[in-house]
This record gives C-alpha cells, sequence and structure tokens, in this order.
C-alpha cells in the first residue's frame, strides 16, 4: 500500500477523492461537475486539474482503491495455507468485514455508477485488464478442488452478504448503527461458516473500522 505523504499537495489530491466520493455517490457520476468537486474542496478547478486531468481519471483513482482492497483480500484468502483452525478461519472473516464496512461509501458509488465504471472498464485496456486479473483469481480460487466445496461455498456466500450490507441493498439496512450492522454480519457470517461459539472472537468489539 502506498505511503501517505504529509506534504499539501497529497493532501489535497486525497481531499479531491474523498468529495468526489460523496458527490459521485450522492448525486451520481454522471451528475457531478468538477466544478461542484472543486467548489466543495475549496480548491479552483485549475488546482483539481493539477492533480486530475478529467473527470474519468478521478473516477479511475477512486475504482483503483477498490481493485486495491480486492487484492488484498485474496491475498488473505485461505489458499495454497489454508486456515488450520476455525479460530483462524473466523479471524480472516472479521478482518474482511471491518475492512469492506470501513470503505462503505466507495462500494456504495460503484453499486450505484455501474454504468459509468462499466464505460471506463471498456475505455481503458490496462484497467480491464486488472480487473479481468482479479476475477480470475477469485474464479481459480473458487475452483480449487484441494479446498473443500463446502468452505467455497460458504466463503461466496459470506462475501455476497458483506457485500450486500456493504452497498445497503438489502431494504433496511443502513439507517442503523455501524457498530450495530457490523455486530449482526459478523454474527450472520460466523454462522454461514459454522464457527462453533467457542472459536468466536468477541463480537461486541466488532464497531470499530478496520486501521
Amino acid at each position: 500500500m502506498a505511503r501517505h505523504d504529509a506534504s499539501p499537495t497529497h493532501g489535497t489530491r486525497d481531499r479531491i477523492l474523498e468529495v468526489a466520493l460523496e458527490l459521485f455517490s450522492e448525486a451520481g457520476y454522471d451528475k457531478t461537475s468538477l466544478r461542484e468537486v472543486a467548489e466543495r474542496v475549496g480548491v479552483t478547478k485549475a488546482a483539481l486539474y493539477y492533480h486530475f486531468p478529467s473527470k474519468e481519471s478521478v473516477l479511475m483513482a477512486l475504482i483503483e482503491r477498490a481493485h486495491s482492497l480486492g487484492d488484498h483480500g485474496l491475498d488473505l484468502l485461505p489458499g495454497q495455507t489454508i486456515l488450520e483452525t476455525p479460530a483462524e478461519l473466523a479471524r480472516f472473516a472479521l478482518h474482511g468485514i471491518d475492512t469492506v464496512m470501513a470503505q462503505r461509501p466507495l462500494f456504495v458509488l460503484m453499486e450505484r455508477n455501474r454504468s459509468a465504471i462499466g464505460s471506463l472498464h471498456t475505455d481503458d485496456p490496462e484497467h480491464l485488464e486488472v480487473h479481468r486479473q482479479m476475477e480470475e483469481r477469485w474464479t481459480a480460487y473458487l475452483q480449487d478442488p484441494d479446498l473443500p466445496l463446502r468452505l467455497r461455498v460458504r466463503l461466496a456466500a459470506s462475501l455476497g452478504a458483506v457485500m450486500a450490507c456493504a452497498v445497503g441493498s438489502l431494504r433496511g439496512l443502513g439507517a442503523e448503527s455501524q457498530a450495530g450492522l457490523r455486530s449482526e454480519l459478523a454474527s450472520a457470517v460466523m454462522d454461514l461458516l459454522e464457527i462453533p461459539e467457542a472459536d468466536r472472537p468477541p463480537l461486541a468489539g466488532v464497531g470499530e473500522p478496520a486501521p
């Protein structure tokens, strides 16, 4: 993961991305202008263009964050070294939950702007290749005959549950406290993975995003 410099230039770039994430999620990518992003950040359009030459480049930078999270998650999957105990599997699952929930606005952005993101995938061969490689890694994992089918199915189902909660696609989710949502989601994933109660971490502590 890239180191975050403390320089004003780096801080402005990060602020532009955070504000763009807010506006793209609220109003939609197509209905948000770079002028609106610049105004909310408190910089001129010229200053914004110094960091990002186009609106597409802003969206691309945000998608790259999601790809980074996806690659990190795939690196942690039980593969070459299968998680040996239920407690290890439980810790792996909680790490994934905290990572996704801490980045919930990013996944909401991707859910609400599928058309724009799909166009970026098509127009940028390098980005499309990164996306393809990530999908291939996940597919290869789920097809690995050395892993029990029961584990592969339940991990896939758990990922689906986590992502559904992250984007709030299940009616009624999102209004509750983040701590409460994480705790209930963690409990549901532990059930899916058939983690015995004795091997589960205290779910009362699941409420703060992973650092």
